[in-house]
């Protein structure tokens, strides 16, 4: 510590040499990464160093079959219950210490999904690989400190999948058709050095989409918008990090030609985070295990997600 100091004094007062500067750049990097913020499950408002890339890799196994009334989870009449398999791509790259550009590419490998017909569960294997929604960010750390940080995140999820409205009775959207708007707030306070609390919300504005139904009637539809809002505590070690997050979200009821056909629903779901690796700068590797399933809710899907992610930092 004493030597970054000295170090840092000597470049600001300009009396160091241009390899001086390169070593003081080097060695800033590793100190950015060996910040409470990057242990083996980052915190949820952290930003990379400037120059950095961090790409990650991503499977997935979504489930949904049942949806909540009143709470009560039961199954979905009529079909259209489905099973995914899918992968996902997500690179973040720091433009500055406090700024990261991130996007976010699924695809759907493959699908089972209930035909429903003659009421009947019967599960078709679709064949059909599909790219979904991507989504375009940027992530500000406005709030810097050794305990606790605050960061915002904007961006634009993009209608580049297929809705259910156009896909058949095989098959199981992969969008919702029209361009969403996200923001943000993320923060972290930190408890002792290996563990701490995240705390986020996040707002979704979902814009209007026109499509022509099976009798080939003009449809007007507005998806409602998402409000959701979570809390969590991760608990770090050397080599292996754990976490849980309880979770809560709520929508806007979904209207067509201005008449209402879904109520608004809200949901309260469970994260579980499991991080093995090595999280030092020079040696950043990471496999992450995720496993998200719902607690209760209104008019929600009752979705299962469980997930692989292998991630890594460099320069």
């Amino acid at each position: 510590m004493f030597f970054l100091i000295i170090l840092y004094l000597w470049v600001h007062l300009g009396v160091v040499s241009s390899y001086a500067e390169e070593q003081k750049s080097s060695v800033q990097w590793e100190y950015l990464l060996e910040k409470p913020s990057w242990g083996m499950i980052e915190w949820s408002s952290a930003t990379l160093p400037q120059g950095f890339w961090y790409p990650s890799f991503e499977f997935l196994y979504v489930h949904n079959e049942s949806y909540f009334v009143a709470g009560k989870e039961v199954d979905y009449p009529g079909g259209r219950d489905s099973t995914s398999y899918m992968i996902a791509g997500r690179l973040l790259f720091g433009l500055s210490n406090r700024l990261s550009l991130g996007v976010y590419i699924p695809v759907v490998l493959d699908q089972k999904v209930d035909s429903g017909l003659y009421e009947k569960s019967k599960k078709v294997i679709s064949g059909v690989s599909n790219v979904g929604d991507i989504r375009l960010f940027l992530k500000y750390r406005f709030v810097d400190r050794y305990f606790w940080s605050l960061a915002t995140e904007f961006g634009a999820t993009l209608p580049t999948g297929q809705p259910y409205n156009k896909v058949s009775a095989t098959e199981a959207g992969t969008g919702d058709g029209q361009t969403d708007l996200n923001f943000s707030v993320k923060g972290d306070i930190l408890l002792t050095e290996e563990s701490f609390i995240k705390l986020a919300t996040k707002f979704v504005y979902q814009s209007k989409r026109e499509y022509r139904n099976q009798e080939g009637e003009l449809i007007d539809e507005k998806l409602g918008n998402m409000f959701d809002a979570d809390v969590g505590f991760v608990r770090n070690f050397k080599n292996f990090g754990i976490g849980g997050t309880l979770q809560y979200a709520w929508w806007q009821a979904t209207k067509w030609n201005n008449s209402v056909v879904n109520e608004q629903a809200d949901l309260f779901y469970m994260s579980f985070h499991v991080s093995i690796g090595e999280a030092l700068p020079r040696k950043h590797g990471k496999l992450d295990f995720i496993l998200d399933f719902p607690l209760t809710g209104k008019n929600a899907p009752a979705t299962y997600h469980v997930g692989i992610h292998i991630k890594s930092i460099f320069k």
